[in-house]
Formats: structure tokens, C-alpha cells, sequence
């Protein structure tokens, strides 16, 4: 299976950032933008792993999960990666809440890795991805829309979620299959 830990966003966010993707396609094509129900935050992607291993994947989520009281998430303005060169993805930052988030994606990279998963290579940069470059003759017009602010408003975060990703032609299909709340948070 195909897995990877996320944050997941509400209907509000995916139609504002569905609306920043919108502007941009008319000025920027040869992207593969992400679906507006594909949005999401990637803690932590694990690839391939055997359906043997989701056990020891969602202990280390529900630890990590209990030790965090619920937040908030602001999205800021876009940006690109790498942000010298030719820009690959083209992605929505987070300002408030980054720490958070960052916290909860470190510990769970210490937790797999103790359990036998490799350690993140990157410097982990909390992010939603809009999309990604396939080809591109001027990367000065992408670049222009880094200065682009998104208007959402403060999502709250509440769990996180271990997801399945099957990979198709028309792109990435992403389903739900455990969720982890945060201390404090209801279940159901």
C-alpha cells in the first residue's frame, strides 16, 4: 500500500485555494495542478509499505496525536520548490500554526524511524501543494506568483489522518483510512 500521514483540510480552504489555482491557470500552463479534493497537508509520506506495517504507522500517529492540543492553521502566500532553478511545485505556505505542525511531523519522523522507517532526507517546510511544473519556457511567471496571498480564513486542526494514495492516470486518489485525534478532541 501506498501511504502517507496528513493533515486534512475543511470544504472552505480547498474552494479558496480551488479559487487561487483558478487565477493562476490562465497565466500558467504545463502544471498538474492537485485536485480540490486531493488538498491536503503531508506530514509525513511513506511510500510502499506492507499492509503488515499500518500497525506499528498508526501507534506512532496516536502517540503523536495524544501529545498535541488542538490548533489553528493560517495559509499565507505561495511559493515554489526549489526556490532557485526551475520551479517543480508550486505550493500555499502555512504562517500560523507552523510550529505545530512541524512538532507534530518531527515526532512522528522519530517514531518510524525507531520503528524501522527511514528518517525524512529534507528539511520538512509545512505546505499545501497546488501543483506541479511539468514543463515550463518561462519560469519568471510562476515566480510572479509568489507574492500571490491566499485569503483563508484560521482552519482549526483536530486530528491527523493516516491515508492511502492509489495512483491512477488522472492522477493521485486519496482515501481515509484512520484518523487520530488530538487530546482533548471528540471522537466521532
Amino acid at each position: 500500500m501506498r501511504v502517507f500521514i496528513a493533515v486534512e483540510l475543511p470544504e472552505s480552504v480547498k474552494r479558496s485555494i480551488y479559487n487561487l489555482q483558478k487565477r493562476m491557470v490562465d497565466n500558467v500552463n504545463r502544471i498538474k495542478w492537485v485536485s480540490p479534493d486531493s488538498l491536503h497537508i503531508t506530514l509525513k509520506f511513506l511510500g510502499e509499505v506492507e499492509e503488515r506495517r499500518l500497525k506499528d504507522i498508526s501507534e506512532v500517529a496516536d502517540k503523536v496525536a495524544s501529545k498535541f492540543s488542538s490548533f489553528f492553521i493560517k495559509m499565507e502566500e505561495v511559493g515554489i520548490f526549489p526556490e532557485r532553478g526551475v520551479p517543480r511545485v508550486i505550493w500555499v505556505g502555512i504562517s500560523e500554526g507552523s510550529f505545530e505542525l512541524s512538532s507534530i511531523a518531527k515526532q512522528i519522523d522519530e517514531g518510524l524511524f525507531e520503528k524501522g522507517f527511514p528518517r525524512e532526507r529534507k528539511k520538512w517546510v509545512p505546505h499545501i501543494t497546488l501543483g506541479r511544473v511539468k514543463r515550463l519556457q518561462n519560469p519568471e511567471i510562476i515566480k510572479k506568483f509568489t507574492k500571490e496571498n491566499i485569503k483563508g480564513e484560521k482552519t482549526k486542526v483536530e486530528a491527523i489522518t493516516l491515508m492511502q494514495s492509489n495512483l491512477t492516470p488522472q492522477g493521485a486518489i486519496y482515501k481515509s483510512l484512520e484518523r487520530f485525534f488530538l487530546k482533548g478532541e471528540k471522537i466521532g
